[in-house]
């Protein structure tokens, strides 16, 4: 962004900087003729949009060599090493990379569900086999191995059938009396059968947790008031604790700090056996339902029409199809295929900030919904979010128009050629980035950061108990349409969490009839002061808080500020105005205390 900056000629720098919502068209117009008119432009552009020139494509050599490295891990029992490396290889090998007489994401499965294996890990080690025998379903070790991992975990009529079919793909005498063997060693499925799971099968709601929902009783309107535009009321009076509502978003995005650690579908905290996107190495879920909803492809198979499975008995055959079939089906049709349009190999989703990211994904949603026009000039009227555009500070304001530009180009030659490149284009996606910056919400999880310990008396005895302190991390960004309808209170009267994706609000106190329900953006009383919460507010959300938090004294508020007596053991504050005093009357009580080393290091 900085080189495309400085190509900016210095009267039009300043025209954008200072201009308003009515002059965008105009200054979109100019910036855009400017840019398409120099090559620096394009070839920024192009090492952006071309999956050629991308660095976030497959590579064959690369996923050897990590495999390979993998390898020597696993050999030298190092498997927590060896775990990183085929997760890693999984990530950037091609769908059709083949490694000796095999596909080579089946042999990294495998290899990765020995790794699982050998780390106790005998339900994750179970569904690597099986996304082994999804790819290449002739695979017999895989068979092999799914058919111990259903012994260890009791599945015995699945073990029986696994090993079978391993024994139906050897080639050699010594390999099926071995395999007849161990046949003959699992315990009498017909007596003994535990109850069959499906905990490898891919699911329609994998990674995603179930919703709550809202109480019958709770009834919400969208109301416009003079100091605080849209908000939501309450038209009966809610108990304390009641759930008011609870919404999937529209459109989300991963934080880029959380990528190695949280699927970019649910925003869950990954397992160890994570599946990587089939057509680009960004993007990691938790589960194949994340990924195809996503946007991800599975691959099919052929094995209807292979001879060596013909001979098998019915139930065996039925078996094989249940491992292998590729046929999975979702009814959450408003989330599948977000990552789809970003999912060629190109750099800008991972080059790109998150808000442009997620702007690209609004724009497409709507186009792909039939919605949007091609040069997105219904766009505002459409998802009817509030802006500020002429609060922001001129720096902001040059940033939007940059990445406007860049993202609709990015967009129109990666993913959809009918979407126009033009000055409606990029006025709307400007006015677009200006609603997500103060109507998308932060998606936060609570996680530990580590132990500490605390001592507690116990009689005349110290005790030391572990505590364990938590710490909230964004990990994505996401856009709620009727979430973003509520208000802000430095006290608020509800609160909001996360289950995955999906946002819920509960109310922490009673609320009657016709009051706001307001949340916090952030700050609020008891933690920040009125001063800090007011500058944070306008700063991020240009607007002047006037809620009944910052309308009246709140203790806290002095307490935060103000200084501590001079007596130990009061737990109160020192106002502004006995200062003075307050710092005479320390030095007075240091300069006669005794002098005894103990006590002045207790005064001090």
């Amino acid at each position: 962004m900085e080189k495309l900056k400085s190509l900016i000629p210095e009267d039009l720098l300043q025209t954008v900087k200072s201009s308003s919502v009515d002059d965008l068209l105009s200054t979109s117009s100019s910036l855009l003729r400017l840019f398409l008119g120099l090559p620096q432009f394009h070839q920024a552009v192009s090492e952006l949009a071309n999956p050629e020139l991308g660095c976030c494509g497959k590579n064959e050599e690369t996923s050897l060599d990590l495999k390979r490295r993998g390898n020597h891990c696993f050999r030298s029992r190092d498997f927590d090493e060896a775990l990183r490396l085929y997760s890693k290889a999984l990530r950037v090998a091609p769908l059709d990379a083949i490694d000796g007489d095999k596909s080579l994401l089946a042999s990294l499965f495998l290899n990765r569900a020995n790794v699982l294996h050998n780390l106790g890990l005998l339900k994750e080690s179970l569904r690597d086999c099986h996304r082994a025998l999804r790819i290449d379903p002739y695979y017999a070790k895989a068979w092999y191995r799914r058919g111990k991992l259903n012994t260890l975990l009791g599945n015995y009529k699945d073990a029986f059938r696994d090993i079978t079919v391993s024994m139906s793909l050897e080639s050699s005498l010594v390999g099926k009396k071995q395999l007849q063997n161990e046949l003959k060693a699992i315990p009498d499925y017909q007596n003994n059968q535990t109850l069959e799971h499906d905990e490898y099968r891919p699911s329609n709601d994998a990674g995603v947790d179930h919703l709550p929902s809202v109480q019958m009783e709770v009834k919400l309107r969208c109301v416009s008031t003079k100091e605080k535009g849209r908000g939501m009321v309450s038209e009966c009076d809610i108990e304390e604790a009641s759930v008011i509502h609870v919404e999937e978003p529209f459109s989300v995005v991963i934080s880029k700090s959380c990528r190695e650690t949280h699927c970019h579908f649910c925003l869950n905290e990954l397992p160890a056996d994570t599946v990587p996107c089939p057509s680009c190495s960004i993007p990691v879920y938790c589960s194949e339902s994340c990924q195809i909803q996503s946007g991800g492809m599975l691959s099919t198979n052929e094995m209807d029409k292979h001879h060596i499975f013909q001979k098998l008995p019915d139930d065996i055959v039925e078996h094989i199809k249940g491992v292998t079939s590729a046929d999975i089906y979702y009814f959450a049709t408003d989330l599948i295929q977000e990552h789809q349009h970003e999912c060629r190999g190109a750099n800008w989703p991972a080059v790109l900030p998150s808000d442009a990211v997620l702007a690209g994904r609004i724009i497409m949603k709507l186009i792909n919904q039939g919605k949007a026009a091609t040069d997105l000039s219904n766009l505002q009227e459409i998802l009817e979010l509030s802006h500020t555009y002429s609060k922001m500070n001129p720096e902001n304001k040059l940033e939007l128009h940059l990445l406007s530009i860049v993202l609709i180009w990015c967009l129109s030659k990666s993913s959809c050629p009918n979407l126009s490149v033009c000055e409606a284009s990029v006025t709307q996606t400007i006015i677009l980035l200006s609603q997500i910056k103060v109507n998308s919400i932060a998606v936060a999880r609570m996680k530990s950061s580590g132990d500490s310990f605390k001592c507690l008396p116990s009689g005349n005895i110290s005790t030391k108990e572990p505590i364990q302190s938590l710490e909230q991390i964004r990990v994505g960004q996401a856009l709620y349409k009727t979430g973003s309808l509520f208000n802000h209170s430095c006290k608020p009267n509800i609160h909001l969490y996360f289950l995955s994706r999906g946002l819920i609000m509960q109310t922490t106190e009673f609320v009657p009839t016709g009051c706001p329900l307001e949340l916090s953006y952030g700050p609020e009383v008891g933690k920040w002061d009125c001063k800090n919460r007011i500058r944070f507010l306008e700063e991020e959300y240009f607007f002047h808080c006037r809620c009944r938090g910052c309308a009246q004294i709140n203790i806290s508020d002095l307490v935060i500020n103000g200084y501590g007596c001079v007596n130990t053991n009061c737990t109160g504050v020192v106002l502004d105005s006995n200062v003075a005093t307050c710092e005479s009357e320390k030095l007075n009580h240091f300069f006669t205390a005794p002098r005894n080393v103990d006590q002045q290091v207790q005064v001090f």
